[in-house]
């Protein structure tokens, strides 16, 4: 049996975060059923009941210290864990974590991560002291790639792969809530524009274009349908916008798992998102899409498909849109760049699978 231990985000009900944590350990289920996992988690009883994994409380370093002794390799990711734009404290917290596993002699990957942000000094003496030691980096983006080398982090073997969210697939009984729920809604038959946004100070003001726009595409013939990925962080600047629309507007105001809001965004025309996994649940599902930029991962992940963030100006936006609406050729080819992603994605747990066979070969030659 293979002991994984996982750090990221988790137990903070961040619908993007959960849906790292099930398809990291669900695609490694899928090569090694036999994989244990342990999840360091904010919630751990919550872990435990959403996902069904073994989950212990992430800030007890007793706790901690002990499950890292236990481990085969530790799994650093997904998601932006290795930015400073958050606060200072989250990047020391995960550094730490696998600055721990090092000193245990544990083998650490970072998975599929996004790094950057990095602002700091400090978080960059950190990056390179501690990076430069694990033993192997996969990131879901080249310009992740970029920053680590400018920052001195050059010793790890580095693989770009893809989110490991492309790997996701909805059950039949998700997909027949979601349905359950545009009925109830009255949604069902229409053609629907979902929405995801957050509060962002740097972009304070964006919000009255945006709801111009969503106007504009109500008069079109589209609904418009707010979707808070993180729940219920983002219902209030859900609400906010939709209160700035001269148009109606619909809103779940409920907590949606991971795989129901894959199944719900897949029966979508399209979808406009702030959130990052508000824009990889479309694409995994070929549902053309449309960035509102706050941070650079959302650059980096439109960057794999060609696409521009979206304008703040309101004729270029409206063009932007229609473009991704209308033209059936850049719906063809979201679909298969989402395909191709996908593909990378599986690579993620390969090559984690392979360094733990690698490592568990050498301390046998070692004896």
């Amino acid at each position: 049996m293979m002991k994984f231990v996982l750090s990221g985000y988790y137990g903070f009900d961040n619908a993007g975060d959960e849906a790292l944590l099930s398809a990291i350990c669900s695609t490694i289920k899928r090569i090694e059923p036999e994989a244990d996992f342990t999840v360091f988690s904010g919630a751990p009883q919550k872990t435990t009941t959403l996902h069904g994994l073994r989950a212990v409380d992430r800030m007890n370093p007793f706790v901690v210290l002990r499950e890292l002794w236990r481990a085969d390799l530790l799994i650093s990711g997904g998601g932006s864990l290795l930015q400073d734009v958050t606060g200072p404290r989250s990047l020391p917290y995960y550094i730490s974590i696998v600055a721990l596993a090092l000193l245990l002699g544990k083998p650490v990957i970072f998975y599929a991560q996004g790094v950057g942000p990095i602002n700091r000094p400090f978080s960059k003496f950190l990056m390179r002291l501690i990076a430069n030691r694990v033993d192997l980096i996969t990131l879901r983006d080249e310009d992740s790639r970029q920053l680590l080398q400018e920052m001195g982090v050059s010793r790890p073997p580095v693989k770009i792969t893809a989110d490991p969210v492309f790997t996701l697939e909805p059950s039949p009984g998700d997909y027949q809530a979601m349905e359950e729920l545009l009925q109830a809604m009255g949604l069902w038959e229409s053609r629907a524009i979902g929405v995801s946004v957050r509060k962002w100070e740097e972009l304070e003001g964006y919000q009255v274009q945006l709801a111009r726009v969503l106007d504009f595409l109500v008069e079109k013939g589209y609904r418009v349908l707010f979707l808070p990925m993180d729940y219920p962080a983002d219902l209030k600047e859900s609400q906010r916008v939709g209160t700035l629309m001269q148009q109606p507007y619909y809103l779940v105001d409920k907590h949606l798992n991971s795989a129901e809001h894959i199944a719900l965004i897949s029966r979508l025309d399209m979808m406009i998102g702030m959130r990052l996994h508000s824009l990889i649940f479309a694409a995994s599902r070929g549902v053309p899409f449309a960035g509102i930029s706050y941070d650079p991962k959302i650059d980096a992940f439109l960057k794999n498909f060609q696409l521009q963030p979206l304008s703040r100006d309101f004729d270029t936006m409206c063009t932007q849109i229609r473009e991704l609406l209308e033209n059936q050729n850049l719906k063809d080819q979201i679909k298969d760049q989402a395909r191709e992603m996908r593909a990378r994605a599986r690579e993620n747990a390969r090559l984690t699978l392979d360094l733990v066979h690698s490592r568990r070969a050498g301390d046998k030659r070692e004896r």
